[in-house]
């Protein structure tokens, strides 16, 4: 999960080799008919170790519940997003297709197709299943793609700090406020270059921030008027916040630029990140720690979709609707979340009994959080154009400049304003 978090910001960044491994049948584009049945393709990206946790036990169970279908799966290692523009340029899409949040990057150049005559067909309720974050895979007012992994950031604690410090656990009614005042007294000052605790961690990354900015009334970019919207008296009082109540009580950015993962060495009390922390957590032992709501109204989503090509003739459209529509299913979801190999994005299976209180690696953890976030998903104009990509870089470059104390909060806002605006202009 975790190589995933930051997809928008590397899958398009990288011209290198690719690395192709094929699962379940080769890495061949024929896919072909014979006696009624018919061979899709499905391409991901993650490696050999996403197609077994994510894929291969709901592959299976769609073939068998569909045979006349075969799923033949190409799993990407490196360089998806090049790999899957090769693809389209040389008119050999697959069949089906994973996307992110910069999945209108590829819709709007007319890779896929409209999935809204078959959701009407099917009488599929997108909202209620999948919640807001389903308007991820929307590009001018239609679906493009399934929500089939999902996610939201969560709010991860380390418990015997709270203990130790005699502090209340978080909850679900928490501001960024509360956090920040709980992270201020679970600092505690060391000598050299590092302090003996901190209560978090910074981050530049839009799953810390991006929240706390619409809970306040702020936006990155309004899609609809195609205009950058960064720079506002609520971002301003947002990320004046950001920077100040960070420096008093997180790792400094140059020191967390190594990589090391202090919230799992138990220097850190709390962290604002993704579900990914939580298996690698619970491999640690002596580790106790839970996840929480993330403070505020709303939460910034991430996740990925399923997506049919347009390349593809009727009789494949037709058997990838039935292979996407199983992949977003209950059943199918609940194999995903099993484990918590990844976050379903159905949320009647974020509601489940079954998802709720599953023990992982022998441990349990709040797992309503997950349902509760992601009910709290609020999409910004920034995930809703094919600029998702460009922007979310350049908003993380700017952050990153105040952050280590180069430019204050409004000159930060201020650049990324004409920046943001540059980006939004292209397209």
């Amino acid at each position: 999960m975790k190589g995933w978090k930051k997809i928008g910001l590397t899958l398009m960044a990288t011209a290198t080799a690719l690395t192709l491994t094929a699962c379940g049948g080769g890495s061949s584009n024929a896919s072909g008919e014979s006696n009624g049945k018919v061979t899709i393709q499905f391409m991901h990206w993650g490696g050999t170790d996403t197609y077994k946790g994510d894929y291969q036990k709901r592959i299976e169970a769609f073939e068998k519940a569909n045979p006349k279908i075969k799923v033949k799966t190409i799993t990407v290692g490196d360089n998806y997003d090049t790999k899957l523009q090769t693809m389209i340029a040389g008119n050999k899409a697959p069949d089906v297709a994973q996307v992110a949040e910069n999945g209108t990057g590829f819709a709007s150049k007319n890779a896929f197709i409209d999935l809204d005559p078959y959701i009407k067909k099917d009488n599929l309720d997108m909202v209620k299943t999948y919640g807001n974050a389903s308007a991820l895979y929307k590009w001018k007012g239609k679906f493009f793609g399934m929500p089939d992994r999902g996610g939201s950031g969560i709010l991860v604690y380390n418990k015997k700090i709270f203990d130790k410090a005699g502090l209340a656990y978080p909850n679900d009614k928490w501001t960024m406020q509360d956090f920040y005042n709980a992270a201020k007294k679970l600092t505690i000052d060391g000598t050299g270059k590092e302090k003996k605790q901190y209560g978090t961690q910074v981050a530049d990354y839009v799953l810390g921030w991006g929240g706390a900015m619409m809970s306040n009334g702020g936006s990155v970019i309004n899609a609809s008027t195609k205009k950058a919207t960064i720079n506002s008296p609520e971002n301003v009082k947002t990320f004046e916040e950001y920077n100040k109540n960070f420096k008093e009580s997180s790792i400094p950015y140059q020191v967390s630029e190594d990589k090391v993962n202090r919230f799992q060495g138990g220097k850190v009390a709390m962290i604002l990140d993704g579900m990914w922390q939580i298996q690698p957590s619970m491999k640690l032992k002596g580790m106790e720690f839970d996840i929480a709501p993330m403070p505020g109204k709303y939460t910034w989503s991430t996740g990925s979709a399923l997506t049919i090509s347009r390349q593809s003739d009727k009789a494949h459209q037709d058997a990838a609707w039935k292979f996407i529509k199983y992949m977003g299913s209950y059943k199918a979801q609940q194999i995903l979340g099993k484990n918590l190999m990844d976050c379903p994005a159905n949320l009647q299976v974020l509601d489940s009994k079954e998802f709720q209180d599953q023990k992982i690696m022998g441990k349990t953890v709040n797992m309503k959080a997950i349902a509760e976030n992601q009910r709290k998903v609020k999409i910004d104009g920034m995930l809703k154009g094919p600029w998702y990509a460009e922007a979310m870089t350049e908003t993380s470059n700017q952050l990153k400049e105040m952050l280590l104390g180069h430019q204050t909060p409004a000159a930060t806002l201020k650049s990324l304003q004409s920046k943001l605006q540059t980006i939004v202009n292209k397209y």
